[in-house]
């Protein structure tokens, strides 16, 4: 019993440090697959994992959440209420274990700024412009961080956080002719970026994809 209880103790003072110096998007694991079409409408499915320890300790630290993401159908409801349907949620699933909350969402959308001023996206400051028949699209994954990350705090992310990756997908009308981050597909109407937790709290710079069709 006292070998739980300081082994609980360490694995939540990991996800406080996780959570006030790291940046707390860096303990979700997201899987993000932005579908646009010509008309600025689209699609976007959502599955991200999100600690149960950093959960908790943002409720204990402020009593409402501090996940930048929704982590009901109550939450989304809410954040979507003011796009006059604009966005819309088309399905919802949510399960737990002992160690993590999974959330699944997918998202229809009729117009891109509609789903940019969602609270949930505004630190990823989506944009899509377009001049003329060139879009351009721009999505912040991450900030580089203000200080250098401790040796000690990347070792208490590897103990903790080790298997949480970033993903992001984005799929274009049209073949993608110039690109910041990622992979392309074959047809380059694909465009994935994937990292390790530890890639982007690392970074020396901020992460933007961005994409041009």
């Amino acid at each position: 019993m006292r070998y739980s209880i300081r082994k609980e103790s360490r694995m939540r003072k990991m996800a406080a440090l996780c959570f006030a110096t790291v940046v707390l998007a860096s303990c979700v694991g997201i899987e993000s697959r932005l579908t646009i079409r010509d008309d600025g409408s689209g699609t976007l499915t959502l599955t991200y994992r999100v600690s149960q320890l950093v959960a908790e300790l943002g409720l204990s630290t402020t009593g409402t959440s501090a996940i930048p993401l929704p982590l009901t159908r109550a939450d989304f409801d809410r954040s979507l209420k003011n796009t006059a349907g604009k966005v819309r949620l088309t399905r919802f699933d949510r399960s737990e274990d002992e160690r993590d909350i999974t959330i699944r969402a997918d998202l229809a959308f009729d117009t891109f700024e509609a789903l940019a001023g969602l609270d949930a996206f505004r630190a990823a400051d989506l944009k899509l412009t377009t001049a003329g028949s060139l879009s351009t699209f721009s999505q912040v994954i991450a900030k580089a961080p203000t200080e250098p990350v401790s040796a000690d705090a990347l070792q208490m992310l590897d103990a903790l956080f080790a298997d949480y990756r970033l993903s992001f997908v984005l799929v274009t009308p049209r073949p993608i002719q110039t690109t910041s981050l990622g992979t392309l597909s074959a047809d380059k109407k694909t465009l994935t970026y994937s990292a390790s937790v530890k890639e982007v709290v690392t970074t020396g710079t901020d992460l933007l994809m961005s994409a041009g069709w």
